[in-house]
């Protein structure tokens, strides 16, 4: 009797070592997979941050407010995005307008270094500038500039030499000229009004004038130095010449509307360098399209954020256009366009 019940207590002491043991290996098997487990919410690996989280800095200078600008702007918005840098996306725009003030076009250019920009686009001439006085380590993209070596931006076109390339929308003069030839048969004085302060609108004016004697007609050169004197300047312009050529100028350009009321009063017809002042009141030209120069401008922007230097990337020559004639306009100053022009271009409505 005594020995049964030493064999019942020796069974259940054996069955408690074994539950004893079976627990603590359970304990730490559940420790182990507890370790391996991730520590995030849904149970998978953490993702790793890569470059295609970065947001780059893009600062836009526009000169001042016009369309033609203004389409320059949107054209290179576009041309970042259509290459692959959406605002809002892995792009943020900073823009600034310099409404045609220097001091606050370097003030802002100074701003937009300092709040860490990626990338600069200068949209004109004077806005570029301002750029290249801020800073000689962040690209710069020159967004349509008639004469960017004599403006002092790059070494050559073909090797900018510099953090600064870009876009060079060189105005077709010569076929400019033929079509108003086309156009005015009988026209023999031209008038060629410019800004005295803006660097790319004198080259352009000084082509305009070889090209105007060499065809055996007489240039008549008038300044600005500022849109106060235009309309004193442009009457007293209408009173000696048969048309007025107006060369690629963001002065001019800005206070259009004045140019084109006054030379209304006398009848003179406006031969401008930009396609849209076409609808604004100019009588005809070939004009490059401003969006387009913006989209490249865009284009390279994109190129230089990938990694192309931008002292070795050659500027981008725009140098033809589109022949553009208002025929409301041609009405209003009495002017038959000729078949063999209206073959040719495009009619352009005048702007409500």
């Amino acid at each position: 009797m005594k020995n049964k019940k030493l064999v019942v207590m020796l069974g259940a002491l054996v069955v408690l070592l074994v539950g004893v043991f079976a627990f603590s290996l359970a304990d730490q098997s559940e420790g182990e997979t507890q370790e391996e487990v991730p520590a995030n919410a849904e149970g998978t690996e953490a993702p790793e941050v890569t470059d295609e989280d970065e947001t780059f800095v893009v600062g836009i200078l526009q000169t001042t407010s016009h369309p033609a600008l203004d389409a320059i702007t949107q054209g290179a918005i576009d041309g970042l995005a259509e290459n692959g840098y959406v605002d809002g996306d892995n792009a943020e725009v900073i823009f600034q307008n310099g409404q045609g003030d220097q001091n606050l076009m370097n003030t802002m250019a100074q701003s937009l270094v300092e709040d860490g920009a990626d990338i600069l686009i200068g949209i004109g001439t004077p806005a570029s500038q301002a750029f290249a006085n801020a800073t000689d380590e962040i690209p710069i993209i020159m967004g349509a500039v008639s004469d960017p070596v004599g403006a002092g931006l790059v070494d050559s076109q073909a090797t900018p030499g510099k953090n600064i390339t870009g876009v060079k929308d060189e105005a077709p003069v010569q076929a400019q000229l033929d079509m108003m030839l086309e156009i005015l048969p009988e026209a023999t004085d031209i008038g060629v009004l410019y800004s005295s302060g803006e660097d790319n609108a004198r080259a352009e004016a000084e082509r305009a004038i070889t090209a105007i004697e060499e065809m055996g007609l007489n240039p008549v050169e008038y300044t600005v130095s500022s849109t106060n004197e235009i309309q004193q300047t442009v009457a007293a312009m209408a009173q000696e010449v048969d048309a007025i050529y107006l060369p690629t100028d963001n002065t001019i350009a800005s206070a259009f509307d004045t140019v084109v009321s006054e030379a209304n009063r006398y009848d003179v017809p406006l031969i401008p360098t930009v396609d849209s002042m076409i609808a604004q009141g100019g009588l005809a030209t070939v004009g490059i399209n401003q969006t387009d120069t913006g989209f490249e401008s865009g284009r390279m922007a994109a190129e230089v954020l990938d990694g192309t230097d931008p002292s070795t990337f050659p500027v981008y020559v725009l140098n033809e256009g589109d022949k553009l004639v208002n025929l409301e306009q041609a009405e209003l100053l009495g002017i038959e366009i000729p078949q063999s022009v209206l073959d040719e271009a495009t009619v352009i409505e005048s702007d409500e």
